[in-house]
């Protein structure tokens, strides 16, 4: 499951649960198979329903034996096309109406005033942009337009306003039933859909906070203004973990942009220290399959290539046939593209120079990636009190494992979603240095990291009892 060991696997795996896994049975299944994290997708979901399937990975994790990390996606501003409405056939050159719920157009688009949010000359995109409208005139309560790609509409699909920033908020009145669902029920991160700017960032984390709570915050690059290089680099700076979710991403820009789009989002989070989660479609035909396609199996590999921390599995395990054969699969694909000799040599290894936040555990995390590579030790240890320290040495990618050890469950899950570390919790924190590195041994040990005479790469802060941020690298060698 690359949790351990010198072939553990390094890039995690992130499942959705939905009606084909939303049993005990199904998640320990997906668990040993290989997810790391659990999705719980909101826009499927009622707020009451979030509770239960936190339970069941809980109860998954206690049952596993390790760390395993669940976090809420929310809907966001999505538009789609409206519930109740008779589908319609749109043939190319005609002209239609788009308008809200309820006012009789062609295309009846739940959430929106068409009028305010579509210009003459701007798009309206449905169905991933398998449908293309161009808007030509705005009428009294709808707007006409031109059917430039034509299909079958019908309720429920996605409806995209490429060429306009709307002015939808980012948070939806379902959106906030679900975050107080979800805290309550001790949800481990949250992940904002259709991100457009910072703000939109940090007003989820106000209103988490308002709750007395302080989650991880994931932001879904689904917009073409959020990719905008100004607007990426803040996000960044919001943002605890980005998804590259190129289903919307495609319709919001154009399919054949997508790959360039993902390596420049993965390339600037890996320069900031972000982790990354690449996503939607990554093994679609084994919604139904037992096998992934070839085309497939390389993009899951040029998603480890590209240096992407997780990749996503959405209607593979939430509605698919298969879905712990999708996730064995999956991992299969990864540990494969982690051994090509050339992974650490030519593919998104040295992140550019950034100036973080921290220079001095930076420059740590630094010296530990380089020291375990040039020492041949057995993997790097540090003690983190929040999780800080295990990222920065990500960033680096290490050429051996990182053990994360932590007093903080929270901390632990949360470090499920990061490239190459194996996080564990401890049940007595450590008070000085020599407990520190005490610690390390006995669960590298544990773990099967490392052998007596093998050298490992401890590193914390000191003064451990002040919490200090990490500032000490010391090579031991065990047994000594």
């Amino acid at each position: 499951m690359g949790h351990a060991g010198d072939d553990a696997r390094r890039v995690k795996i992130v499942a959705t649960l939905g009606p084909a896994s939303a049993t005990p049975e199904a998640i320990d299944d997906l668990a040993r198979a290989g997810a790391d994290v659990f999705r719980l997708n909101a826009a499927h979901l009622a707020s009451d329903q979030i509770a239960p399937l936190v339970a069941l990975v809980r109860a998954a994790e206690a049952a596993i034996g390790h760390p395993l990390a669940v976090f809420c996606d929310l809907a966001g501003p999505k538009l789609r096309v409206a519930k109740g409405t008779s589908p319609a056939a749109l043939v190319e050159g005609t002209a239609v109406t788009v308008g809200a719920g309820g006012s009789g157009a062609t295309v009846q688009v739940d959430g929106m005033d068409p009028v305010r949010e579509c210009p003459p000359g701007s798009r309206v995109l449905v169905h991933d942009g398998k449908i293309a409208l161009l808007v030509t005139a705005a009428l009294a309560s709808t707007v006409r337009a031109e059917v430039a790609r034509g299909g079958n509409v019908a309720p429920g699909m996605g409806v995209n306003l490429p060429d306009v920033e709307t002015s939808l908020p980012s948070l939806t009145e379902h959106d906030l039933r679900c975050i107080a669902s979800a805290l309550d029920a001790g949800i481990d991160a949250c992940s904002l859909s259709f991100v457009r700017r910072a703000e939109d960032v940090a007003g989820l984390r106000r209103t988490i906070a308002a709750r007395g709570r302080a989650v991880p915050v994931i932001a879904k690059l689904e917009k073409a203004q959020a990719v905008a290089p100004d607007a990426l680099a803040a996000i960044l700076g919001a943002a605890d973990v980005v998804m590259v979710a190129r289903g919307d991403l495609g319709a919001e820009t154009s399919p054949e942009m997508v790959p360039v789009l993902q390596k420049r989002i993965l390339q600037a989070a890996r320069a900031a220290g972000v982790p990354t989660i690449t996503a939607t479609e990554m093994l679609e035909s084994m919604i139904h399959e037992p096998r992934p396609t070839r085309a497939e199996a390389s993009d899951v590999a040029n998603a480890v290539f590209d240096g992407s921390d997780a990749v996503m599995l959405s209607a593979e395990t939430a509605i698919g046939d298969h879905p712990a054969l999708a996730v064995a699969a999956c991992a299969r694909i990864v540990c494969e593209a982690e051994r090509h000799p050339e992974f650490r040599t030519s593919w998104a290894v040295s992140p550019p120079a950034f100036d973080v936040a921290d220079p001095v555990s930076d420059a740590v995390a630094e010296a530990a990636a380089a020291a375990v590579e040039h020492l041949n030790a057995a993997a790097i240890v540090c003690f983190t009190q929040s999780g800080r320290t295990a990222r920065l040495l990500a960033r680096h990618r290490p050429a051996r494992p990182v053990l994360a050890l932590t007093p903080r469950p929270e901390v632990a899950r949360a470090l499920s979603l990061v490239w190459g570390v194996t996080s564990r919790l401890v049940a007595e924190p450590p008070e000085d240095h020599e407990e520190v590195v005490r610690l390390a041994e006995r669960e590298a040990l544990r773990e099967g990291l490392a052998a007596a005479g093998g050298l490992l790469v401890v590193t914390h802060g000191a003064p451990v009892v002040a919490r200090a941020l990490t500032n000490l690298m010391r090579v031991h060698r065990i047994g000594s």
